[in-house]
């Protein structure tokens, strides 16, 4: 078997469990550690000085690290916040203002429904989904390749910001395994604080 087909089906296995481990935690837990990580978020150093933090908007379905308090606390600080949304099968930053009517998009997640692209080359952080992460600072996300490309473009543009993934804690592995093209994380927060990796 080719290393690539090896690791793609231990990939695949990996996002099953981990999305029902994410799922089995229950609704009011889930809720109380996206607060106890936005908490931690809006208080980072790297945070405090952005300019323009990119960051996802959760979905419910996928029991996601909530982002509403995040972009709530963001919006209050005056920091310019861009959304992903997925344009001919890339991602892209698009402009996003708190209480901006979304819709559901292509894979269930939340874009604005009226798209006005953002200055990629201004972004200070990304904020990352993930389904786990390991030590290394690797992530295993929903396996669209959607993150690691648009990582790649920013740091072709000579643009290289601030990457953290939001994980709830029982989501780190040991190691995860890695294909050339995954792109690693700075840091990760959880519910208990931040674990940094370079």
């Amino acid at each position: 078997m080719e290393p690539n087909a090896a690791v793609a089906i231990q990939k695949t296995a990996l996002r099953a469990r981990m999305l029902a481990s994410r799922r089995s935690i229950p609704l009011h837990l889930r809720t109380e550690m996206s607060m106890a990580i936005a908490g931690h978020v809006l208080r980072l150093p790297e945070m405090l000085t952005a300019h323009s933090v990119h960051l996802y908007l959760s979905m419910p379905s996928h029991a996601e690290v909530d982002t509403a308090s995040i972009v709530e606390g963001l919006s209050e600080i005056g920091k310019e916040i861009s959304v992903p949304v997925i344009r001919e099968g890339k991602l892209i930053s698009a402009i996003y203002r708190k209480g901006e009517p979304l819709h559901p998009a292509q894979f269930g997640q939340p874009e604005p429904e009226v798209v006005s692209m953002a200055d990629e080359s201004q972004l200070d952080v990304v904020l990352i989904p993930l389904l786990c992460f390991d030590e290394k600072g690797y992530r295993l996300g929903y396996g669209k390749g959607l993150y690691d490309s648009f990582l790649q473009r920013l740091s072709r543009q000579g643009r290289n910001p601030c990457r953290i993934g939001l994980s709830f804690s029982q989501q780190m592995v040991d190691e995860l395994p890695v294909n050339q093209w995954d792109e690693a994380l700075h840091s990760v927060v959880h519910e208990h604080g931040i674990i940094r990796f370079t």
